[in-house]
């Protein structure tokens, strides 16, 4: 069933429990509470926006990058039914088994679960997302013989849009509970401050606040707004709900995009292809692991590069072609010069680009925090601190060097390394240049078994407290390289059964 959260006073919510609150619809919010549903559990879900964008809404992600060049924090999610899924590309793959291992030359990588904790719902994970079958992958440029790489896959949601899906199914639930603009404001905690008595949550329409009384809570607001809720949630503990040890909001992670380099090629290039690292070579040369992206550059469209261009040219039009196509613009590519230049030259053809999204190292001091302006609802407005290192820096320099090499052992062709990799100042380019990051936001809340190494456990349960969960890949403890969607929903289906017996 779904409600309008301002269409009610606070006495209606009063006399309403349920098992599990899950707040957030985007893909862990709305996989988790389905499946809490199909075991048979009571569910308010929660929603902070409507079923459309609505700049009222968006408003509330308005923060302040204070660090490295990113995107514009509003613009890097949405905040309607269905979250992020609204401006998800469709990309994914699930985490390799060595991604959730230690790595000797990266402190406090190695996560309390392996691959095999999620392996069991990598089905519904495909229903949830529509991904089909993994087809067969293009013939290797290299043949058999991939030197210190190796071949990898991704697949692609055939209907990226969660909400739209779903929506029959939530209207006709008797166990699940949709509130719109629902906007959380604060958690009542127990005497003791360890247990969550009911959530407290404000509408657009109306001035009272309303509470929501369940067993559980589950935090599914995305990896910017779990940790900008968890501080501002400084009523009862000072320092904020879980964090006790100073961790909440910390090695705030992404996947770095940047083009490294472009290729001349011996022969056309037909399709994409994709490499991660061998083992080895991460191990020998102390990096981290990453995706390298080897494309032949396409014959590009007048008509499609000259609309690039004209949204392109302002921010605004940029964003608002981006919410009508539903598709990310990329700015950093294209446009009227790249189609011109390949007009004048017909061999651009025998042309391909070698792009990146590398694994980032964790840095405690690459964080959310929360600034001095606030929201409608009085919440402070986050100060997104985002650093990378040398560790970073190497990682996709020894990249691109390695594959350079590659190509020109095996004659397929050779790299001219991007200059920004060949300068010494280590400095990612910027956001008027490359796509910067996925944007993915990671690690906030990170899963360790230890509270004084992360703020959930390996359930996804805060330290410290007896009902408060999260969800999202704020609680990834490692990035690794690999999209997080697929990973988010199995993570969330998990955290259900876990519910399921638990509460």
């Amino acid at each position: 069933m779904i409600f309008h959260a301002g269409a009610f006073g606070p006495e209606w919510f009063a006399d309403r429990a349920f098992d599990v609150c899950v707040i957030g619809t985007g893909p862990a919010g709305l996989s988790l509470a389905r499946r809490l549903a199909r075991h048979g559990l009571t569910v308010a879900l929660m929603e902070g926006g409507g079923t459309e964008l609505s700049f009222e809404s968006q408003e509330i992600y308005d923060g302040e990058n204070v660090g490295a060049d990113y995107w514009p924090l509003s613009a890097s999610r949405r905040r309607f039914l269905g979250g992020s899924s609204n401006c998800w590309g469709g990309w994914c793959r699930a985490f390799d088994a060595a991604d959730f291992d230690p790595v000797k030359h990266h402190p406090l990588s190695g996560w309390p679960i392996g691959k095999a904790d999620l392996d069991p719902y990598a089905a519904e994970t495909d229903e949830v997302l529509d991904v089909g079958a993994a087809e067969d992958m293009p013939a290797s440029s290299f043949g058999k013989d991939t030197g210190d790489f190796r071949q990898i896959d991704f697949r692609f949601s055939q209907e990226r849009l969660l909400a739209p899906r779903f929506m029959a199914e939530l209207r006709a639930s008797q166990k699940i509970q949709l509130f719109l603009e629902a906007n959380l404001v604060d958690l009542e905690l127990d005497d003791r401050r360890r247990t969550v008595r009911h959530a407290i949550f404000r509408s657009f329409m109306r001035p009272e606040k309303f509470e929501i009384q369940a067993k559980a809570f589950v935090l599914c607001l995305g990896g910017l707004e779990n940790p900008r809720f968890l501080l501002n949630a400084n009523r009862q503990i000072a320092a904020g709900i879980g964090n006790q040890h100073d961790l909440v909001g910390r090695f705030f992670n992404e996947h770095p995009h940047q083009n490294v380099g472009h290729v001349l090629l011996r022969e056309p290039m037909l399709n994409r292809e994709f490499y991660a690292p061998q083992r080895h070579l991460i191990e020998q040369q102390e990096i981290l692991s990453f995706a390298l992206y080897f494309s032949p550059v396409r014959q590009l469209s007048f008509t499609h590069e000259l609309i690039r261009s004209a949204a392109c040219n302002v921010a605004f039009i940029e964003r608002l072609a981006e919410v009508v196509r539903g598709t990310d613009t990329r700015c950093y590519v294209g446009g009227l010069d790249d189609f011109l230049k390949q007009w004048r030259n017909p061999d651009i053809m025998l042309t391909g680009t070698l792009s990146i999204a590398s694994e980032q190292a964790l840095d405690r001091e690459s964080r959310v925090r929360l600034g001095d302006d606030t929201d409608r609802f009085g919440m402070r407005r986050i100060e997104l601190d985002w650093r990378y290192g040398e560790l970073d820096f190497r990682t996709i320099r020894t990249a691109a060097t390695a594959f350079g090499e590659l190509l020109a052992e095996s004659n397929v062709g050779r790299l001219k390394i991007a200059d920004w990799l060949l300068d010494d100042t280590a400095v990612f380019p910027g956001t008027d240049t490359a796509q910067v990051g996925g944007p993915h936001h990671m690690c906030t809340t990170r899963m360790s078994d230890s509270p004084r190494q992360g703020v959930v456990d390996r359930d996804c349960r805060v330290h410290g407290m007896d009902n408060l969960f999260i969800g999202g890949s704020s609680v990834f403890a490692t990035g690794g390289y690999s999209n997080p969607t697929y990973t988010i929903v199995q993570l969330a289906l998990r955290l259900a059964d876990h519910l399921a017996v638990s509460v």
